[in-house]
């Protein structure tokens, strides 16, 4: 389960949600601070990764190709190779080594040479090894968030939230997708939808879709 570490938004707020199309009308400044938060939430969820550089520690299981929890990874802080136990065999500090190398940072793909590693290289079977535990920072590149689409998105998904809290605006309740609707002998029937971390409604879609080009699919580069 990977948590999200942050309490409150960062990139959006009530000048660049007006900007943008947002309306303030019958909300609470309480409200759009939730609104912006969860919206910055899902959005790294989609894209999978951070809307800005954060450091954060992973425990894994070792295996090969390694992929870490997030993509667009700046640096590698440390390895440390564990034992059952907890305890730790050896520590490796960054990736001036030989033993910890990033394969594709866009990825989150990083090598790592096991047999080296355990107990300093003394050759170790890489079989004794129980978890790593990895520190890194992953996160969009620096300016990237700030870009027209990305607060476009963090804008839509933003009124979406309010929306539902002042009870209306969106398509139907809980913004679901509707393909097929009918009233007094009028008849819609659109084309398929599908499911995102923002819903399944045209506008969450449209939020989706404008995060693309920033979403990467990691198993197309194992």
């Amino acid at each position: 389960m990977k948590l999200y570490p942050y309490t409150q938004a960062f990139i959006i707020n009530d000048n660049v949600f007006q900007a943008y199309g947002g309306s303030l009308a019958n909300t609470s400044t309480e409200q759009r601070k939730a609104a912006y938060w969860m919206a910055e939430r899902a959005a790294t969820e989609d894209i999978g990764t951070f809307l800005k550089p954060t450091t954060v520690t992973g425990t894994f299981s070792p295996h090969e190709p390694f992929l870490l929890d997030y993509t667009y990874v700046n640096a590698v802080h440390s390895v440390a190779f564990l034992k059952f136990d907890g305890s730790t065999y050896y520590t490796v500090n960054g990736t001036g080594n030989e033993t910890v190398a990033i394969r594709n940072n866009v990825l989150g793909i990083i090598d790592i040479d096991y047999y080296y590693s355990l107990c300093g290289g003394c050759g170790s079977r890489k079989s004794s090894l129980y978890q790593l535990q990895v520190s890194y920072n992953a996160g969009l590149p620096t300016g990237t968030t700030t870009m027209p689409d990305v607060l476009l998105a963090l804008t839509t998904y933003s009124q979406i939230i309010l929306n539902e809290i002042i009870g209306y605006g969106n398509e139907s309740p809980g913004d679901i997708g509707v393909e097929e609707y009918q009233n007094q002998g009028y008849r819609e029937n659109r084309i398929g939808l599908f499911r995102t971390v923002y819903g399944s409604s045209p506008k969450a879609l449209f939020a989706h879709k404008l995060l693309t080009h920033l979403r990467e699919y990691r198993a197309v580069g194992l």
